[in-house]
């Protein structure tokens, strides 16, 4: 038992140590890729990149999670146009006719309302890439996508009426709306809104520009620098977002709220220099996914979280600017509710002694008839977002709504005692219902077959580790699904450790 103790916490300081670090760590996107390649493509890098791009097709047709329907139309579609845009080679041709067949036959599922869990700025960026797509001679049907495109033209309306700056959630999605190449857009890192594609678009408006030379060779250098976050080998491929440091920083250390983790003595020394860093960059406005990007409900929700849970002073007005009579928001004004930021919000109160019965109802009306909360707006696993509501309702009454949610987990464990909602168990979801059992040990609400399911993911999460060696599984939402792994690997880590030391005090 010392023994996995000492490797856990030992992987554990090293992920700590390493929070931050090159601006935080991002698995490669499709999107951003093939939007890079389209708009502005180094031209001593295109063939890996568009090689990097077939080797991500799926058997059909698309790119993305098959598991996700909503998140592949935008980057299909991207990589379509970038192919294309290449298309000398069979291969490329073959591939560039299979993308454009999978996206005829996903078209049943925007004629529908639509959901809560549509991907990040969905509703500005695929419009734009369907009549990019009519400019460039390739068909696709657009009257399914009628009532996003509706949605995406009162936004793109909103945002060029007030003219959002840098750094903000709109620059984010710069390539969907911007036209003139404004110097004023770029932030401190170089680029736009943190994102490669936007920064590919501003370049390519700008690139015939004398007086924006040092702009461009800064936004150039922006882009070579996103691309290392992806630790990726292959030329040209970059991140859906870069860089992600208080994201990456701030819900990291939130896994270790979860787990219970904080106090850990031979944690010390590593966590004080991130603490008091976090503490630092919380300001009055809140906390971005960096420091050059605007505060969002989301990331101050978890800094916040981390903060109380480390016996630190915090202002709550601080996290309260981001709560409404429904929800608590990452942006004002944004068009979807999220479960998961408004269960961290509620647990960060609880954290601080705040009175919170007045949002459990909040969690039992989104309640699914399986027990189950479903995944939201900015991650699509049920179990991450089943996870954080159970932890926000732990000490709540609502003891029936939280043993339906037990028993979700119960009908959903896999034989070989993992999780996953891709039909087989992934690493970073069976870590989430690991520590949302563990989480409720002291509620007295778990049974003897829960607990014995508690071990069967434990198990499985440690027969799958493997020392210092990060994994990669997307289910988190943007512009498309995104693993950022330092923060899964947290997850993972403090689902395992906390049980081993449950285990250890117990005999």
């Amino acid at each position: 038992m010392s023994m996995i103790i000492d490797i856990l916490v030992d992987d554990l300081r090293a992920l700590i140590k390493d929070l931050c670090k090159d601006g935080g760590l991002m698995s490669p996107s499709v999107y951003d890729t093939a939007q890079t390649l389209r708009m502005y493509p180094d031209e001593g890098r295109v063939w890996p990149a568009v090689n990097w791009l077939l080797d991500q097709q799926q058997p059909d047709g698309g790119w993305g999670n098959p598991f996700m329907p909503l998140s592949r139309a935008v980057p299909t579609l991207a990589s379509v146009l970038a192919l294309q845009t290449y298309c000398t080679r069979r291969t490329t041709i073959e591939a560039l006719e299979a993308g454009k067949t999978f996206l005829r036959r996903q078209l049943s599922h925007w004629s529908k309302p639509l959901p809560h869990d549509l991907p990040v700025g969905v509703e500005l960026l695929l419009p734009h890439l369907l009549n990019e797509a009519t400019m460039m001679g390739v068909p696709i049907r657009q009257d399914p996508y009628q009532e996003l495109i509706d949605l995406g033209q009162r936004k793109s309306a909103t945002i060029r009426k007030i003219q959002p700056g840098k750094g903000t959630a709109a620059a984010y999605s710069w390539e969907a709306w911007g036209t003139t190449p404004d110097p004023a857009i770029l932030d401190a890192t170089g680029g736009v809104g943190h994102s490669p594609a936007a920064t590919a678009a501003w370049l390519r408006a700008a690139e015939r520009n004398p007086e924006f030379t040092d702009q461009i060779i800064r936004a150039e250098q922006y882009l070579a620098n996103a691309a290392i976050a992806t630790s990726e080998q292959t030329p040209g491929v970059m991140p859906t977002a870069w860089p992600i440091t208080r994201f990456e920083q701030s819900f990291s250390l939130y896994a270790l709220v979860v787990g219970e983790l904080l106090g850990l003595p031979a944690l010390h020394d590593v966590l004080q220099p991130q603490l008091h860093d976090l503490s630092a960059a919380l300001l009055p406005t809140g906390i971005g996914f960096s420091d050059d990007f605007m505060a969002d409900g989301d990331d101050t929700a978890a800094a916040v979280a981390v903060l109380l849970a480390a016996d630190m002073p915090v202002d709550l007005g601080i996290l309260r600017q981001f709560e409404t009579p429904d929800f608590f928001v990452a942006y004002a004004g944004e068009l979807q509710p999220s479960l998961s930021l408004t269960a961290r919000a509620v647990h960060a109160l609880d954290l601080a002694g705040e009175d919170i019965s007045g949002w459990w109802q909040t969690f039992i009306d989104h309640q699914e008839l399986d027990g189950s909360w479903q995944g939201d707006k900015w991650n699509n696993s049920w179990l991450y977002t089943t996870c954080h509501v159970l932890i926000a309702l732990k000490n709540s009454p609502y003891r029936d709504q939280m043993r339906e949610a037990i028993n979700a987990l119960r009908v959903y464990q896999f034989a070989d005692g993992g999780w996953g909602m891709i039909n087989r168990s992934t690493t970073v979801e069976t870590a989430y219902a690991v520590l949302a059992l563990h989480s409720l040990r002291d509620q007295q609400i778990l049974d003897e077959d829960d607990y014995r399911m508690l071990r069967r993911g434990y198990d499985w999460l440690c027969t799958h580790y493997r020392p210092f060696r990060m994994k990669e599984y997307r289910c988190w939402l943007n512009k498309e699904i995104y693993c950022p792994q330092r923060i899964d690997r947290a997850y993972e880590l403090s689902a395992m450790l906390a049980v081993t030391l449950e285990d250890l005090r117990h005999g």
